[in-house]
């Protein structure tokens, strides 16, 4: 017998802004409101990596964090909260990661089915269990960043030698601890090609995107929203709103921030740098564009935030993309040209009834689909 029909475990944790963080949160709260037991399993990292990952308030014990979790569950508006566990992790400035200090499936719970956000960063710990001893009916992991673009990019001995490295030592650990694999984008086949693989929308948004007013003819502004590291593409950001004089308002921080905010001076680019908020949807009603050129996801949430929010997108062509094709206000570009002519008529055109965007990136929807990727070896979802 189990204790909990789901357990979501994941690499990364609020307050920290990230996705994996942020996602994997409403995963849990989400599969939890369809009736489920579901316990939510989170890294511990002490203080001093507290004030560098997310630079701000800190937690002093785990019991402290799981409070302040807990309330930001209900502040969210979620009906309700998971019972919510800790593992042990470390801070990696290196890595800009947090590094799994003990195995997270003995951390965790039993459950009749493990749901792993970022299975191959969740079993960098040499000694995790290998999935035959796992005492679980599924393990499913699902795989959101791009490590391998983050990685080949630095060049060099990082791209010719230590990218191919991680890609098969990652494969080896999706290989070695989970059932399958739940594709998000092409990107992912990278390091899930080979392995058992189900499709499916399972990340959605919450509904306050969907609430956010939607532009009024000839008005709104272009907008970043992130985390403020190169990898994201804000030198773009930065060199496209110089050469177009085109004010471009940048929300978020990170380990980068006074790096891109130097060459923004330099380069007397208009962009205004107006610091994190976990509330972004708050602030969309005074733009009509979001200006992504990040080529690191394998799905970007933000993108899906602000199709649902009726806001234009503009995003270059990659494999990371290719889901958001469908909609009709996403807008592609393959170099500088294209992303100057994308983002001239994204502010001059009004956006168009995102109602596709919405019904598709329902989070609740999401929801129900992973779940009902598994049924046939977990949980039932409760009927009603």
């Amino acid at each position: 017998m189990y204790d909990y029909d789901v357990a979501v475990t994941t690499t990364a944790s609020p307050p920290w802004l990230t996705g994996p963080a942020y996602l994997s949160l409403w995963q849990a709260c989400g599969l939890a409101e369809l009736g489920l037991r579901v316990a939510y399993v989170v890294p511990w990292v002490p203080p001093a990596g507290q004030a560098w990952l997310w630079r701000g308030q800190t937690f002093a014990t785990p019991q402290e964090h799981l409070e302040w979790l807990a309330a930001e569950i209900r502040g969210m508006g979620r009906p309700v909260v998971p019972d919510l566990f800790h593992y042990d992790g470390h801070l990696s400035r290196v890595l800009r990661s947090i590094v799994p200090l003990e195995d997270v499936f003995r951390a965790a719970p039993s459950a009749r089915v493990q749901v792993l956000t970022e299975p191959e960063h969740l079993c960098w710990y040499p000694w995790a269990t290998p999935r035959p001893l796992v005492e679980a009916e599924t393990v499913v992991g699902i795989v959101m960043t791009n490590y391998d673009y983050y990685i080949s990019r630095q060049g060099g001995l990082a791209g010719r030698i230590v990218a191919p490295l991680a890609r098969w030592f990652h494969r080896h650990r999706i290989r070695r601890h989970t059932d399958w694999t739940v594709s998000l984008s092409p990107a992912a086949e990278v390091i899930t090609r080979g392995h058992p693989l189900r499709h499916g929308r399972v990340t959605g948004v919450l509904p306050h995107y969907a609430a956010v007013p939607p532009v009024q003819p000839g008005s709104g502004g272009a907008y970043f929203v992130g985390r403020l590291v190169w990898d994201k593409g804000l030198e773009t950001v930065v060199r496209v709103a110089a050469r177009m004089n085109l004010p471009i308002d940048i929300l978020g921080e990170g380990p980068d921030g006074a790096a891109i905010s130097a060459l923004a001076r330099e380069l007397d680019a208009p962009v205004s740098f107006l610091g994190p908020s976990r509330t972004p949807w708050t602030h969309l009603d005074r733009y009509r564009v979001f200006f992504n050129p990040s080529l690191s996801e394998n799905m970007c949430t933000t993108t899906a935030e602000a199709l649902v929010a009726g806001r234009h997108v503009v995003m270059p062509e990659c494999t990371g993309n290719e889901p958001f094709k469908a909609y009709r206000n996403a807008h592609f570009y393959s170099d500088a040209e294209g992303a100057v002519a994308a983002l001239t008529r994204a502010m001059t055109e009004d956006p168009l009834p995102p109602d596709d965007s919405r019904r598709e990136f329902d989070w609740l929807y999401a929801c129900r689909t992973l779940a009902g990727l598994w049924e046939d070896a977990g949980p039932r979802l409760p009927s009603g």
